[in-house]
């Protein structure tokens, strides 16, 4: 099960990129050109038109791309965590910095540390640039905005509460278990009856996103 990009990050994606059916290059130093909702690539060239129905069918073909390295654990180990509000931004994040940035950004770090970081990819070209600044401030702030479809509580804030996670984060994590499993990186099945009787501790969580993020 993979999540999808809401209209939201959608729109954010939108007023950064802006629409343009003729090829262009927002930066000199770009190795391809851009299209369209920002579709960049080598299949894009010098002069290229197309009209909005291609561009708008470019959009969803890319969403679709950078959507599924969100919800990677290889290149987002916490993926099953993200509130929509965050795979929204990482999404935006990715879809204008490109995989190995957004592998880069998150692999070996907590959601909070991702979000530490998000704003230090503002350059172009070697340079700060003025509207990279403004994106990734944008995408922070959405990141960080609240949301209700991720909740994990701690009432008592000790260590060895039990998780409350919904029914996706619940099945996202079974599965990158039994990976690990069939992978011979960790042997023990009783993680999964802990996660099937959702009676996984917040420690418990912390020890495998980091196996995952090693893997």
């Amino acid at each position: 099960m993979s999540r999808k990009i809401s209209q939201v990050g959608i729109s954010l994606i939108k007023s950064f990129e802006g629409c343009r059916l003729t090829a262009y290059k927002p930066v000199p130093t770009e190795t391809y050109w851009t299209i369209g909702w920002g579709h960049y690539g080598p299949d894009v060239k010098a002069g290229m038109t197309i009209t909005q129905a291609q561009a708008d069918s470019m959009l969803l073909s890319d969403l679709a791309k950078y959507e599924a390295y969100v919800n990677d654990a290889s290149y987002v180990p916490v993926t099953a965590w993200l509130s929509q509000n965050q795979f929204d931004a990482l999404t935006s994040f990715c879809y204008n910095c490109g995989n190995g940035s957004l592998k880069k950004l998150c692999v070996g770090r907590t959601i909070t540390e991702i979000a530490q970081n998000i704003t230090k990819y503002n350059k172009g070209g070697g340079n700060v640039l003025a509207g990279l600044v403004r994106r990734r401030k944008a995408e922070l702030d959405l990141y960080n905005k609240a949301d209700v479809s991720i909740k994990i509580e701690s009432p008592k804030n000790k260590e060895d509460d039990t998780l409350e996670l919904t029914s996706y984060q619940w099945t996202m994590l079974s599965t990158q278990v039994k990976a690990l499993l069939a992978a011979g990186t960790i042997t023990d099945k009783t993680w999964l009856t802990k996660i099937d009787k959702k009676t996984l501790a917040t420690s418990e969580l912390a020890w495998l996103s980091f196996i995952v993020a090693k893997k």
